[in-house]
């Protein structure tokens, strides 16, 4: 399920670097070119091991073959250029992969690259620990410069750059389309807009009107909207965010998960639930995939979620319209949406020559050209320099217009605690046992020990 949360939701963004990185002319250029002391000097053996997740299959990730083969492709074509250098591939699990690399590290022998995703909080967990390797001495300035705002704010740790960003993602909003025309509810949507944007008030108003009993029964068999617990939570805690707030400042030293406009925000969550009666019932137990199969079968009419879930309502029992808008906002406040930024992140190297060439590989794998292959899975190069990738694809066009609403901080903040935890408090709060306040204190309490 931690793969839906990745590529579904699919599951990805962080801060600052200018001062240690070297100088190149253009961003084209950087991707392609080797940095500066990059190539191998001498003939001995380089084995490097690159663990990652099942993302697409085949040499192209157009689905013709296995989940490892482009990347044992981009290994092979590294070899040709380093002959020396023999890169290794592991496929990762997305449910145990973070326990798999916990594991690793406490046995002194981590993967040497590794795939990791903004809400995985890798960047941050393992710089913190001290066992990643700093890519600052070999990010070209062509590099920074190709990078957007919501991207460079996945890339560091405290002031220590780790990440060779790949790809992003950004969620909105996916609606039935044929669901509100038969409800005569198309008027309720923002789809005049040109981000498409709206606040609490004017969703909840959707959501209410689009709760109903097809059969006039007394209970709904339709719901406006969903919410729920277990798994990609990011979804509920975002009306924090939307509603002004965030988990931690902008320094990333102090938590801001208990200040009124963040529990505003989550307090808005639990009541499409529990007092508007605009999601299915039951919210504490719900998963991701619960949500998703039930917008596919037009029992929702709204669900937060990816672009790529235009293709799964393709393949539904009974297909219908889609169409999709911006996440709603807190009354005053701009539209925020859930920013994912995806990348390799390399473990501390004993030796020099092995520390260029994992490197130089991340490089390669992240350069221009070669994150072209994620179009296969309908998400946004990290590298500016990619160009557009999907042309006149109205559904694309509009996720790459709202990835510049994408908050890096919240994601980012949000990797720091387990997922678990964050499940905890939501269960919680959905029941009633613990209110809103005091479930983002013992968040906050658990935030607070990881930021000493």
């Amino acid at each position: 399920m931690r793969k839906l949360s990745v590529i579904l939701s699919v599951a990805l963004a962080i801060s600052l670097i200018l001062s240690a990185c070297s100088k190149s002319n253009d961003a084209s250029s950087s991707a392609e070119t080797p940095s500066k002391g990059s190539a191998s000097v001498s003939n001995k053996e380089i084995p490097i091991k690159l663990w990652i997740y099942p993302m697409m299959n085949g040499i192209k990730g157009d689905g013709n073959g296995n989940p490892d083969d482009w990347a044992k492709e981009y290994a092979r074509q590294f070899k040709e250029k380093h002959p020396n250098v023999n890169v290794s591939v592991e496929l990762l699990d997305w449910g145990g992969g973070t326990e798999k690399i916990d594991v690793s590290i406490a046995s002194g022998s981590p993967p040497d690259l590794v795939y990791t995703i903004n809400n995985f909080g890798g960047v941050t967990k393992y710089g913190k620990m001290g066992v990643l390797e700093p890519i600052d001495p070999f990010l070209e300035q062509a590099d920074w410069d190709d990078y957007s705002e919501a991207v460079k704010g996945a890339m560091k740790y405290n002031n220590t750059t780790y990440l060779w960003p790949w790809l992003k993602l950004v969620s909105g909003v996916a609606i039935n389309l044929d669901l509100f025309k038969e409800r005569n509810a198309v008027d309720l949507l923002p789809l005049d807009r040109p981000l498409r944007d709206w606040t609490f008030e004017e969703f909840t108003k959707a959501a209410e009107a689009m709760t109903f009993s097809r059969k006039n029964g007394s209970k709904p068999d339709v719901y406006g909207t969903a919410v729920w617990a277990k798994d990609a939570p990011y979804y509920m805690y975002l009306n924090g965010v939307t509603n002004g707030g965030n988990v931690l400042n902008s320094a990333f030293d102090k938590t801001t998960i208990t200040e009124p406009k963040f529990v505003e925000g989550v307090q808005y969550s639990i009541d499409l639930a529990n007092k508007y009666k605009a999601a299915p019932p039951g919210a504490a137990g719900l998963t991701a995939t619960n949500v998703n199969d039930m917008f596919l079968n037009q029992q929702i009419a709204m669900y937060p979620s990816f672009s790529n879930i235009a293709d799964q309502v393709k393949n539904a029992p009974k297909p219908f319209e889609v169409a999709f808008v911006a996440p709603p906002h807190g009354p005053g406040q701009e539209t925020t949406a859930w920013n994912n930024v995806g990348g390799f992140i390399a473990f501390k190297q004993q030796d020099e020559e092995k520390k260029k060439m994992v490197m130089e590989f991340a490089r390669f794998i992240t350069n221009t050209e070669n994150s072209k292959i994620l179009k296969a899975i309908a998400v946004f190069p990290a590298r500016n320099s990619t160009g557009n990738l999907y042309g006149d694809d109205p559904v694309m066009s509009y996720f790459d217009q709202l990835s510049q609403y994408g908050n890096s901080l919240f994601s980012r903040a949000f990797g720091m605690v387990a997922v678990s935890d964050w499940e905890v408090e939501l269960q919680a709060m959905l029941t009633g046992e613990r209110s809103v306040k005091d479930g983002l204190s013992n968040l906050e309490k658990t935030i607070q020990k990881e930021l000493k």
